[in-house]
């Protein structure tokens, strides 16, 4: 059969790497830049030069640190994932405009490449939640940070995001909100249940730290809590808005139920089975809700997130 150069043949999209589908603009907006320079003190970033970002993705979080470390910073930009380990022309050109020097590489944060004591800082942001055994990671990072270094983890609490109010769910009955906790918290277990990580792993973190074999285990939370208000003009509120509406329409709303119905599975609980399935079933609905809430103008979230910022020195 042949086709003609009006309808060619597309080839199926390529499969997504790791969070790809979440490394929008509004990944840039995550943090306030005041607060980590407060950070950075705090964790005295300006006396190290030696950094492993574990599970690096695009490198939006060791890009922040580095820029806050001492003159002539080389950054070592770890992920399992073969897209992200294979990096691009662009990250290295971001760090060097800080004077930071950047090398990618692929390995696997339960058994890291590097011998003992070869860094000076070893962070990650958003990884843990995501691994089979973070306790594990922990232990190796531990390991290859050097004797007065710092491990420094970034994890969040998603389930409290079922408890914060918007417009979209602030009238809604106690029945509905339970509901939305209830997916939230079937979400948590299945992906736990399917080895794939705890979605909520920030509360833990502190207690990992210490069976890691930490002393002295810091913690804090972001600040950043800027919220989401008609006209929405700015870009950081339109890029944020986007990736609220994207997370419900088609195509990555399919992507997210196929994530989830796989981790519901593990919990082999034909319940918790029929009820996602009707809780999915309103996507359409959410969507529709938020569309016509910010044509009129009236949708607003206050732009907060449950983030902890865990650390320890050896």
């Amino acid at each position: 059969m042949q086709t003609t150069a009006a309808h060619p043949i597309q080839p199926p999209p390529a499969p997504l790497a790791h969070s790809e589908e979440h490394f929008g603009a509004h990944r840039d907006y995550w943090w306030n830049p005041d607060f980590l320079d407060l950070m950075a003190q705090r964790w005295q970033l300006s006396g190290y030069r030696q950094l492993l970002d574990v599970g690096c993705g695009r490198c939006h979080w060791s890009l922040q640190l580095a820029q806050r470390m001492a003159a002539g910073t080389h950054v070592v930009a770890m992920d399992y994932d073969p897209k992200w380990a294979a990096g691009d022309a662009g990250i290295p050109a971001a760090f060097a405009t800080h004077g930071a020097t950047l090398e990618f590489r692929q390995g696997d944060a339960h058994r890291l490449p590097y011998a003992d004591d070869s860094f000076d800082v070893v962070s990650c942001q958003t990884v843990l939640m995501h691994l089979a055994d973070p306790l594990a990671a922990l232990k190796e990072m531990r390991r290859v940070v050097r004797p007065g270094g710092i491990v420094i983890c970034v994890e969040p609490c998603n389930l409290a995001q079922a408890a914060i109010a918007n417009s979209l769910n602030a009238e809604n009955s106690v029945d509905e909100l339970c509901d939305a906790f209830r997916y939230a918290l079937l979400c948590e277990r299945g992906k736990q249940a399917a080895g794939e990580g705890v979605l909520s792993l920030g509360d833990r973190l502190p207690q990992l730290f210490r069976l890691a074999g930490f002393d002295n285990v810091v913690g804090h939370l972001s600040d950043k809590a800027r919220p989401n208000l008609p006209p929405y003009a700015d870009r950081e509120t339109q890029a944020k808005l986007a990736e609220r509406l994207s997370m419900q329409e088609e195509a990555r709303g399919a992507l997210w139920e196929g994530q989830v119905n796989r981790w519901i599975a593990a919990l082999a609980d034909p319940q918790a089975q029929a009820f996602v399935a009707r809780y999915h079933a309103r996507r359409p609905a959410r969507l529709q809700q938020m569309t016509e809430q910010l044509a009129a103008g009236a949708y607003w979230d206050s732009g907060s997130a449950l983030s902890y910022l865990v650390s320890a020195k050896k």
